[in-house]
């Protein structure tokens, strides 16, 4: 027996009680995955994920629990960096789909409507680090980029001006990017949901965009990276002047 055959890999199911696992390990097993653990609440994946740092998870959308899905995303990640994360939805979420996208462990999202034809093509995405999004899912981002892209282009956005962002405002547009809501910034920054929103609303003001998808494009079409680098540096001046 190979070293690889020996070599133990993990995966979690994360879905709700009365929802079957039967297909989904079928398909682990046939990738090679050996140890397949079973999960039927929120708490308990970021426990198993904390616990067992699996390579994969496949998480339903009807998991029982009070978090949103960019919130278990974040804390998946934060749990473990490298366990790639399957997500399979009812519908298509409108209000959060381009976080979800952006979502850093995201390795394939699917529609449970089409889940038994296209998990398998999911599961070898995982395996080469890519992302696979099912059709309908893909032309939804297509359409919401596209109607945002005005933000891009309009003549009225400042974006020769990231240095009038805060050190703090650009921490908490980097959390929104991550797909993070108001309540996790806050907790992340130690700060009220208020001040949060005070932030926010100034980022708004300062890049000249009217929401939170406009200035998450805002900040991927310049590097949100360098954006922080930037503000950081310019905080620092400050304080040595």
């Amino acid at each position: 027996m190979t070293t690889q055959q020996n070599q133990t890999r993990e995966a979690v199911i994360a879905l709700s009680p009365v929802q079957s696992t039967v297909q989904i390990t079928k398909e682990l097993n046939m990738a090679g995955y050996n140890r397949i653990d079973r999960v039927d609440y929120q708490e308990a994946l970021i426990q198993a994920v904390q616990a067992r740092k699996p390579q994969i998870i496949i998480v339903t959308s009807e998991l029982p629990g009070r978090k949103t899905m960019n919130e278990m995303f974040s804390e998946i990640a934060e749990a473990s960096p490298n366990t790639k994360v399957i997500f399979i939805s009812k519908s298509i979420p409108e209000d959060i789909i381009l976080n979800l996208y952006l979502a850093a462990n995201l390795c394939a999202w699917l529609l449970s409507e089409r889940a038994d034809r296209t998990l398998s093509f999911a599961i070898e995405s995982a395996e080469a680090a890519q992302l696979f999004l099912d059709f309908a899912i893909n032309k939804s981002i297509r359409n919401l980029v596209n109607e945002k892209q005005s933000v891009l282009t309009n003549a009225n956005a400042n974006f020769g001006n990231l240095e009038l962002l805060t050190e703090r405002e650009a921490e908490v547009l980097k959390y929104l990017s991550e797909g993070l809501n108001y309540k996790s910034v806050a907790q992340k920054l130690f700060i009220s949901e208020s001040t949060v929103k005070t932030h926010i609303n100034n980022v708004f003001t300062k890049l000249k965009v009217n929401d939170r998808t406009q200035a998450v494009l805002y900040a991927l079409k310049h590097d949100l990276e360098s954006l922080m680098r930037v503000t950081m540096n310019n905080s620092k001046t400050a304080v040595s002047k």
